[in-house]
């Protein structure tokens, strides 16, 4: 199971640029970790007095499909962490809380075979659940896209593998993350659209994980960077040699001007996209003259649990990969 905040700790010591960036880490626990809620829909149910009252005969069967946990709180006070299917053993059941992993959530949850009706997307309880029920949970992958709530220290998790902490979100909105092939020449890894609608204050922490598996054998996981290049800066780099500079105005400029309906005109080379290659495109490319396309913003890499966290600080979005 992906866990980014398990490895806070380590981050924090890695200078002034990280110790300020990785203090929305200290005082926030996971988005997941969403406080109990009650479950209104209990109401339905035609046998709620024996749903709520039943007699003990034998403890619930808990089963789990994808990534995620149930929280079992028990009458006897103890209480239990379940991360697959399994089978409960100290009796009657107070509270049932249900916590997807990082960049997953809820799809369906049924006791007894009913369906419950889902509160909030990333987890809440279920509320006085005799020991002779069955709970089934399953979760499924966040499809590239996560919300962003107002907030100090707000976390997004729109995929397993790529996952946001903004210090401070004054605008509320969605972040997106999308597998593109605009990679640093020579790259090893992922490389990520990411985007956000919401408005924020400062830096943001991004975390990209990695299976450890998929890279080349012999391959050090730790000289991974974080890199981030923008969009326009990256078209502007037309020889894809990671700089922009004379040779990638010279080539703009040769083909200036054109249409989509000569025989000079290369898509690549329209910065703006707008059928037409002239001096509005030169001046694109001119202005990025001298610059590398890729920054790189690592903070750290940790290996653990098969996974390889690649954590870097930026103030904007664009795209990402690790080089």
């Amino acid at each position: 199971m992906v866990n980014y905040i398990k490895h806070k700790e380590t981050l924090l010591n890695y200078g002034e640029r990280g110790e300020d960036n990785m203090k929305s880490l200290q005082s926030k626990e996971s988005i997941t970790a969403i406080a109990l809620l009650a479950l209104l829909s209990l109401y339905a149910f035609t046998d709620m007095t024996f749903f709520v009252h039943g007699t003990a005969t034998k403890p619930p069967n808990i089963f789990i499909v994808g990534s995620g946990s149930l929280e079992l709180t028990w009458k006897s006070g103890k209480s239990q962490t379940f991360y697959s299917d399994a089978y409960a053993s100290f009796g009657g059941l107070a509270s049932v809380r249900i916590i997807p992993s990082h960049g997953w959530h809820i799809d369906a949850v049924l006791v007894n075979g009913n369906p419950q009706a889902i509160l909030d997307e990333d987890g809440f309880s279920l509320t006085n659940v005799c020991d002779k029920n069955i709970v089934s949970v399953t979760f499924i992958q966040n499809g590239g896209v996560d919300d962003v709530d107002v907030g100090t220290n707000v976390e997004a998790y729109p995929t397993p593998y790529v996952g946001i902490i903004f210090a401070d979100v004054s605008v509320e909105g969605w972040a997106y993350a999308d597998p593109t092939q605009m990679r640093p020449p020579n790259a090893k890894g992922e490389t990520w659209d990411i985007r956000t609608t919401a408005s924020f204050v400062g830096n943001a922490m991004v975390i990209l994980v990695l299976n450890l598996t998929d890279l080349p054998a012999g391959f050090d996981p730790y000289s991974l960077r974080l890199v981030r290049t923008e969009v326009e800066l990256w078209r502007a780099d037309v020889n894809s040699d990671g700089v922009v500079n004379g040779t990638d105005v010279s080539t703009v400029a040769y083909a200036n001007p054109s249409t989509i309906h000569d025989t000079r005109y290369d898509p690549r080379l329209d910065m703006n996209n707008d059928g037409v290659i002239n001096n509005v495109d030169v001046n694109i490319v001119n202005n990025y003259n001298g610059q590398s396309v890729w920054t790189d913003i690592t903070l750290q890499v940790i290996v653990a649990d098969g996974f390889i966290y690649v954590y870097g600080s930026t103030d904007h979005f664009s795209i990402f990969g690790n080089h």
